[in-house]
């Protein structure tokens, strides 16, 4: 269960990297102000993860919306190791792994940035039933609203906070069913969860600076 959590949270900045093709529609395109979020010097910090250490992962730079967002993480679990070093686009140093991605954020919603173009994890006012896709090979994965709290029902560090639940579905990742990430209009990604096929699941909070 650990090798699967850590393959999630690694998955968070890896998965785009391998030949994605983006199939955004146009109309799903993001507008809105810049999110601190995504300002330079924000940063971001997970739950515990027993063979993971170090984790530092921190907006370096944002030139016309965009933000860079580099991560590191010192893997001392063998197993973990033995992983993490099959899973491509990856830079090593050692045991420690780095990665840089791009992503958009703004107060309409948060997309990954590609070469290809952008795909959108949330737009905060769609509605439930909303979906978003891309292409990844012979797999399309797509992202879907399957909830949205009216009330503050979900407990995020000192508070609870309302939520929108987006799953995402069609990686074709080896024992698990669907990755569920779950946002606040405010704070952006607060956590994710992943349900895996033997009927189980792993929930893990996520922390932005700003």
């Amino acid at each position: 269960m650990k090798t699967k959590i850590f393959l999630l949270t690694l998955g968070m900045f890896v998965f785009s990297s391998c030949g994605v093709i983006d199939s955004i529609k146009p109309e799903d395109k993001l507008s809105g102000n810049q999110s601190p979020q995504g300002e330079v010097g924000n940063t971001f910090t997970l739950g515990s993860i027993p063979g993971i250490s170090n984790g530092n992962i921190k907006v370096s730079a944002l030139e016309n919306g965009i933000s860079t967002i580099d991560a590191s993480l010192t893997i001392s679990d063998s197993k973990f190791l033995e992983i993490a070093k099959t899973i491509p686009k990856l830079n090593w140093n050692g045991n420690t792994v780095t990665i840089s991605k791009k992503y958009k954020f703004t107060d309409e919603g948060i997309q990954s940035v590609y070469d290809e173009g952008n795909l959108t994890l949330v737009k905060y006012n769609d509605n439930v039933g909303k979906e978003y896709s891309l292409k990844v090979g012979s797999n399309t994965i797509k992202r879907k609203i399957e909830e949205k709290s009216t009330v503050d029902d979900y407990a995020w560090g000192f508070m609870d906070i309302k939520v929108i639940r987006v799953a995402e579905t069609g990686r074709g990742i080896a024992g698990i069913s669907k990755i569920e990430y779950i946002l606040n209009h405010k704070f952006g990604v607060v956590g994710f969860k992943v349900y895996f096929e033997d009927g189980s699941e792993k929930e893990v909070r996520f922390f932005s600076q700003n």
